[in-house]
């Protein structure tokens, strides 16, 4: 994951939008994003905050929070940020980066990613179709550190493989 300029040890919120944005759409996304955290603030106080749109499919949000923590209004704010996203231009009005009933995967690091509902992955899973090599994102990460060390792995080794 390149583009970080945070601590590892920084606070992680990661979002798989519904479908791949286009060049232009994840351009837009990210400077709405950039503009979002540059005034981010908890109870008056600036936030160290970065934004990252990830590879067209993910939206990467990230606090430090060693200077001063995010509060729930805080996190409120990033949500109706994230919101807002729907709104920036005409062909973004069905992109969705809230729903968690999907799986990001790939077969190997050539190929491109794919989002699948979690129902649908693990029919393919059953069916012999998705094996333990099958890379995944695992949008559970909750710091910077992990989302680079272990934000892909393989499917056996990820929480995936834990409902099997």
């Amino acid at each position: 994951m390149k583009g970080w300029t945070l601590d590892d040890s920084a606070r992680v919120w990661v979002h798989v939008a519904n479908r791949r944005m286009t060049k232009d759409e994840a351009c837009k996304v990210q400077l709405h994003l950039d503009q979002f955290v540059a005034g981010w603030q908890a109870h008056g106080a600036a936030l160290t905050a970065q934004a990252l749109v990830v590879n067209g499919w993910m939206v990467v949000l990230a606090v430090d929070e060693r200077p001063q923590q995010p509060t729930g209004c805080s996190i409120d704010a990033s949500v109706s940020a994230l919101k807002q996203i729907a709104s920036l231009h005409p062909s973004m009005v069905d992109l969705d980066v809230f729903d968690r009933m999907a799986v990001l995967h790939r077969p190997t690091s050539d190929t491109p990613w794919r989002r699948t509902p979690l129902s649908t992955f693990w029919a393919q899973r059953k069916a012999g179709l998705v094996d333990d090599a099958e890379q995944v994102f695992d949008t559970t990460v909750s710091t910077l550190g992990e989302l680079k060390t272990r934000g892909v792995v393989p499917m056996g080794t990820s929480w995936h493989a834990e409902m099997w």
